[in-house]
Formats: C-alpha cells, sequence, structure tokens
C-alpha cells in the first residue's frame, strides 16, 4: 500500500524576485484542475478528513554534509534528505463536516516506516486497512524562527528531495522531483487572503484588523493600517489546519481540534488573538507539521465503494478557493 519514493539529487536555481508594493497587488487566479471544470460542486456538504502529524527532525548535518542545511542568512532550514526526519508524532484522524471537527472513528494514518508514504486509512474491527479515502493534498509547514516564520512545500518533506530556492542569477532549474520551499503567499481578493504553496500573489495579508491575523498569521505577514478591512482567510487547507495545530504544544497538536479546545468552529477563529506561544523562538530549532487532506468518500459498511473521485476533489477545491474558511 505504501509507496517508496525515490530521492533525486538537484541542482540550484533561481527565483523570481519582484518586488510587490502592498495594497496594489495584482493577483491571478489559481490554476483550475480538468475535474474542477467539468463537475459542479455541491457546497450544501462540506466534508473531508485529515490528520495533523509532528515531524521529528535532526538537525545535525547529515553524513557528506558540510553543515545542517541554511539558508544565505544563516536561518536553520528543514533537512533536504529523508535521513534528517527520524519519526513523527501521528496525530487523530479527524473529520471536517460542514464548519464542526470531531474524529473520525474508524480511520488512522498508516505509514510502512520513514521515508515512505503515509496515508489516511479506513482499518475494520480487526485492525486491518479496509478503504482508502481519496487523497486530495498533502503538504508541509514548518515554523522556523522569528526571523523566517513560515516555509511550505507541496509534499511530506519527510520523504526527502525538498530544496531552497538560491538567490542568483542562473537559469539552471530542479529535477522534477525536488520540492521548493515557500514562504507563505496570499492571493487578494477583495479583503479575503488566499493562502498557497504557490509564491503566488503577495507575502502578506489581504486585509487588516482580522482577529485572526496575529493569532494564526506570524506579525510580519500584517498589511498596513491603511489596508482596507480584512473580510477572512481562505486557500489551501492543509495550510490553514497547519497555522491552528501550531496552537498544540510540541507533541500535542491534535489536541488543538478536538471539540472541546477547538478553537475554530463553524468558520470562525473563536480563540486567543496572540500568536501561539509554541513557535520556535531565535535559536531554537523550526518546527514542522505535515497535513493530508483526503475526501470523506468512502460509502459506510463497504470496503471499497466509493463516491465520484472527480466530484468530491472538486467539493474541496470549491471549498478552498470559492469559501472563506476563517471569517472575521
Amino acid at each position: 500500500m505504501a509507496e517508496a519514493t525515490a530521492k533525486g539529487h538537484h541542482s540550484h536555481g533561481s527565483g523570481s524576485n519582484s518586488s510587490t508594493r502592498r495594497n496594489t497587488t495584482k493577483h491571478s487566479k489559481p490554476a483550475k484542475s480538468k475535474s474542477s471544470r467539468a463537475v459542479s460542486p455541491k457546497p450544501t456538504l462540506r466534508s473531508f478528513l485529515f490528520v495533523v502529524n509532528e515531524l521529528q527532525v535532526d538537525f545535525e548535518r547529515l553524513p557528506g554534509e558540510e553543515r545542517p542545511t541554511i539558508d544565505p542568512w544563516l536561518n536553520l532550514l528543514p533537512p533536504q534528505r529523508a535521513g534528517g526526519y527520524t519519526g513523527e508524532t501521528v496525530g487523530t484522524v479527524f473529520r471536517y463536516h460542514n464548519g464542526v471537527i470531531a474524529p473520525a472513528p474508524g480511520y488512522a494514518w498508516h505509514r510502512p516506516a520513514m521515508g515512505q508514504r503515509g496515508s489516511i486509512v479506513r482499518v475494520n474491527q480487526a485492525g486491518m486497512v479496509d478503504g482508502l479515502p481519496t487523497h486530495y493534498k498533502t503538504q508541509t509547514v514548518f515554523a522556523c524562527s522569528p526571523l523566517l516564520p513560515m516555509i511550505v512545500t507541496n509534499e511530506d518533506a519527510s520523504l526527502g528531495c525538498s530544496v531552497l530556492r538560491q538567490l542568483c542569477s542562473c537559469n539552471r532549474t530542479y529535477d522534477d522531483g525536488c520540492w521548493p520551499w515557500y514562504q507563505l503567499h496570499f492571493e487578494h481578493r477583495a479583503g479575503i487572503s488566499h493562502v498557497n504553496a504557490r509564491a503566488a500573489g503577495a507575502p502578506f495579508v489581504a486585509g487588516k484588523d482580522a482577529r485572526w491575523i496575529l493569532a494564526l498569521i506570524p506579525s510580519c505577514y500584517q498589511n498596513t493600517a491603511t489596508a482596507q478591512p480584512s473580510r477572512g482567510l481562505a486557500g489551501e487547507l492543509p495550510i490553514i489546519l497547519a497555522l491552528i495545530g501550531f496552537h498544540g504544544r510540541p507533541g500535542r497538536v491534535s489536541e488543538e481540534f478536538f471539540p472541546e479546545r477547538c478553537q475554530w468552529q463553524l468558520g470562525e477563529w473563536r480563540g486567543s488573538t496572540r500568536a501561539s506561544s509554541h513557535l520556535p523562538r531565535a535559536g531554537e530549532s523550526p518546527r514542522g507539521l505535515v497535513v493530508q487532506v483526503c475526501a470523506d468518500n468512502l460509502v459506510h459498511g463497504n470496503a471499497d465503494d466509493e463516491g465520484n473521485e472527480d466530484e468530491c476533489k472538486a467539493l474541496l477545491e470549491y471549498l478552498e478557493y470559492s469559501t472563506v474558511l476563517v471569517r472575521d
């Protein structure tokens, strides 16, 4: 069931470095998949499964390396190779259903070994896997330091071959098997901040004075005092779930999603307006969360009967790009 990931080497490349003036940025619309155009989503029922796992990382240099992975400003970064990830604290699998989060009975996280792909699975009473929900997205978010608050990549970083784009004028590119790290970016749409892992948009939120801005987004991502009022946070589900997860104590991230403690309820942030006290301080090691989101499309009682995969994915795309996930 698990798929081993082949590691590749990369040559360093260049990223675009365009300056952006706040409040005047033009933003492109996110690319829509073929399935999202072909299938009409049904926004009246919004349900998905997710898990938030905390990665255990060895930040010492690996054999053959001169030093740990750092950026040009000496900020410590996540390892680029799978050998730097020594384990994970496995989270509870939860179900999001129309704004309400609760544990998903009968579902668990399964990874045969570190360095291999993991997945949310359905298990029977004997503990055997009897169903695989449709995978939607897996992303990794690291909180590195006050000087490099959040970086994200479009994969499970523990599989290896994640890279940081270098600041240079060369035209060399990365191997297709490598996943670049990006700082958080936000596409702006009428005061709504759409967070993404594609470096699309601006490196700051769309509006001001939202209750969630300091609680979920580090202060360096705030807009100016002259910006329009914020109208909410939207965008990629794994990133938003990771931002909430960083409020949990190390090794106990799942506690932040149980109903009695969850501060994100019915699309509103009902928790503290202050930043999490569990983010790394200067000189401390980065903290990383890998989040997987799957469609809630397994039919109860059947081992292999699934809802339409294209329709399920279109529904989740609608949830990300056409709804406000955290309202002001």
